[in-house]
C-alpha cells in the first residue's frame, strides 16, 4: 500500500481537521475535535509499539482524524455516512484498496466493535482507550453532557447504569491495550458500582 502522492498524506488530515472545526456540532462535547485528535495520538503508540510500516501507519493515521467525520451530518449511523462523505476527499488521492482499508478501519469503531483485521484491532481499542486511563472522568463527563443533550440520559443515575454496563460488556483487543489499559478500566468498573450502591443508599 502505498499512497499515490506520499505529501497526501498530512495535508489530507490538516484539511479534514479544519473541516471537522468548522462542521462538527458544539453540542458535541465528547465526539468533538479533542477526542478525534486524542485517538490519532494514541493510533501513534501503536504504531511505535507494533513497528507499523509508514504505508499502513498513515493509512491508520488518516482513519483516525476520519472516524468521527460521520458527525457532521447525523449522530446516527455516523461511521458509514462519514465513510460516503469522506469518499471525494480520499479517492482522488488513495489507491483503490487504500481506501477500503481506511472504511474497515472506520467500521471497525461502530459499537458494540467488531474489528476484523489488527490494524482495525487498533483503531477500535485507540477510539475507547480512555476507558483505561486515569483521565477516565474528565472524558466521560463531556460524554454525560452529551448524553445529556441527545437525551441518551436524562439523570446521573442513567448515566451510572450506562457506564457500567458499557465498561462491563467492553473488551480490548489488542495485546497493547489488554496489558495497559485493562487493569484501570477493571478498577474503574468497581469504582462506578460503589458509587451505583450509594446512591441506592440514599
Amino acid at each position: 500500500m502505498i499512497l499515490r502522492n506520499k505529501n497526501s498524506y498530512p495535508k489530507i488530515c490538516f484539511e479534514i481537521i479544519e473541516q471537522l472545526r468548522e462542521k462538527l456540532p458544539n453540542y458535541l462535547s465528547y465526539h468533538s475535535i479533542d477526542h478525534i485528535i486524542d485517538v490519532a495520538n494514541v493510533c501513534d503508540n501503536y504504531i511505535a509499539y507494533y513497528n507499523i510500516p509508514v504505508e499502513i501507519a498513515n493509512l491508520l493515521r488518516i482513519a483516525a482524524i476520519c472516524h468521527d467525520y460521520g458527525f457532521t451530518e447525523s449522530t446516527l449511523d455516523h461511521e458509514e455516512r462519514g465513510i460516503v462523505a469522506l469518499q471525494g476527499l480520499l479517492t482522488p488521492i488513495l489507491k483503490k484498496e487504500e481506501v477500503e482499508t481506511i472504511n474497515g478501519m472506520i467500521r471497525a469503531t461502530k459499537v458494540p466493535q467488531e474489528p476484523k483485521t489488527f490494524y482495525e484491532e487498533i483503531l477500535a481499542d485507540a477510539d475507547l482507550d480512555y476507558l483505561g486511563r486515569k483521565d477516565y472522568d474528565e472524558i466521560s463527563a463531556k460524554l454525560f453532557k452529551e448524553y445529556m443533550h441527545l437525551g441518551v440520559v436524562s439523570n446521573k443515575i442513567e448515566w451510572l447504569d450506562l457506564q457500567i454496563s458499557f465498561l462491563e460488556n467492553h473488551k480490548f483487543h489488542t495485546d497493547f491495550a489488554k496489558k495497559n489499559r485493562e487493569k484501570l478500566k477493571s478498577k474503574k468498573i468497581k469504582e462506578l458500582k460503589s458509587l451505583r450502591l450509594a446512591a441506592n443508599l440514599k
